[in-house]
């Protein structure tokens, strides 16, 4: 799945995902943004591929795990 479906699936707005590169690369901060709480929804409660002990914050951090995630799946392109 290419990073502009996982977007458009997640319901990010035009705004958010031009922010998206810039949450990935560290230069913005993500957490507690609106895209962090959508990719969140969408990641641990739609398409369920957040670890459940990430997912509660017990394992890993939930928005590093979309970050690392997202960064996966840009560099496999």
């Amino acid at each position: 799945m290419k990073l502009n479906e996982i977007y458009e699936d997640a319901n990010l707005t035009q705004a958010e995902c031009a922010k998206m590169p810039h949450y990935i690369d560290g230069s913005l901060d993500f957490y507690d943004t609106s895209a962090y709480q959508k990719l969140y929804e969408y990641y641990a409660f739609e398409v369920v591929e957040m670890p459940y002990g990430v997912a509660k914050a017990r394992t890993g951090d939930p928005d590093t795990w979309i970050l690392d995630t997202l960064e996966r799946i840009n560099a496999s392109r």
